[in-house]
């Protein structure tokens, strides 16, 4: 059974694009890592080592896996941050500043999650998948996502409290 890799690539591209852009909230860098992705899958998709019915997983984990590789350089080499440029460059002003600072707080504090929460709540709360599609991307059972996500969220409450989040 052949598939369609230009098909493929072409319904794909805009979801993987998406899921690695939040992760690396950077448009260049995102598009670099989608098309990394498909340059990692499609030679294994052309040989047909991946059965059909789970391209679209076998596509999403190939794109965690790289995700999960850049963090690790990352971690070895932490980036500084000039902390005064950050402020100073703010391009907000009024609500548009709190919307961008809320985004902000919730993208770090997400950081600070596990990969597999991360992921449950980016699948389900951000890309808008169901349970069932969220758990074949995961290779979880539906029950596993959910409790998943529960404790995600929950997870993501505490931080976001630690914080000072909901103090208004």
């Amino acid at each position: 059974v052949s598939v369609d890799l230009e098909q493929l690539v072409k319904d794909l591209w805009p979801e993987i694009y998406r899921f690695i852009y939040y992760k690396v909230q950077n448009k260049e860098e995102a598009e670099e890592l989608t098309q990394d992705t498909f340059k990692r899958v499609l030679p294994k998709i052309q040989t047909n080592k991946v059965e059909e019915d789970k391209l679209k997983a076998y596509v999403f984990q190939a794109a965690r896996n790289l995700l999960k590789d850049l963090w690790r350089r990352r971690s070895r080499n932490p980036k500084m941050v000039n902390l005064e440029e950050v402020q100073n460059s703010s391009p907000f002003n009024g609500n548009m500043e709190d919307e961008y600072e809320e985004k902000m707080v919730i993208t770090q504090a997400m950081t600070c999650l596990s990969h597999d929460y991360q992921n449950v709540l980016t699948l389900r709360i951000v890309e808008g998948y169901s349970v069932k599609e969220a758990a074949e991307l995961m290779g979880r059972t539906t029950g596993a996502v959910r409790s998943l996500q529960h404790r995600a969220v929950q997870s993501l409450k505490e931080l976001l409290e630690e914080r000072g989040f909901f103090n208004d």
